[in-house]
């Protein structure tokens, strides 16, 4: 593991491991090994990335290729107009051309060359998408989301 990989990656297995003490604590939640579930979600997520963030350790140090940043700035513009986006246009429009657009810039190397035929198949998958979130926000759990234009 590179010096940088190794700082992260103790970075974030102290950050998840904060935050699953936190979800046990008593000072935050007065009965944490009661009936509570508020709290149910955050374990389940902190102790994911925490069991995540300790198999970083065990990788092996391989030749990889390093990160070149500038790949990154597309999705941290992409996570900027998300955001900016979604009050306007509504949860489920910014999340669809949110995945979209990913999916369409971070594609594989080797993908087929047939533009329509790749839009077609992205697109089929970035509305199969929506549809799982909106039933597992809307129906399943509930949930109030950003309404924006369209829905």
């Amino acid at each position: 593991m590179n010096q940088y990989f190794k700082i992260s990656t103790l970075i974030v297995t102290l950050l998840a491991a904060l935050l699953l003490f936190t979800s046990f604590d008593e000072v935050f939640n007065p009965s944490p090994w009661g009936e509570n579930e508020d709290y149910l979600f955050p374990r389940f997520i902190a102790g994911g990335i925490a069991v995540l963030s300790l198999l970083l350790w065990f990788e092996r140090d391989d030749k990889g290729k390093p990160t070149n940043f500038m790949d990154l700035l597309p999705g941290l513009g992409l996570i900027l107009a998300y955001l900016i986006s979604m009050n306007t246009i509504g949860f489920y429009m910014a999340s669809m051309i949110m995945f979209f657009a990913v999916i369409m810039i971070y594609k594989k190397p080797e993908e087929t060359k047939d533009f329509w035929r790749v839009l077609l198949i992205k697109l089929s998958i970035s509305a199969v998408f929506i549809l799982i979130l909106y039933g597992l926000f809307t129906l399943m759990l509930q949930v109030r989301l950003p309404r924006g234009l369209f829905f």
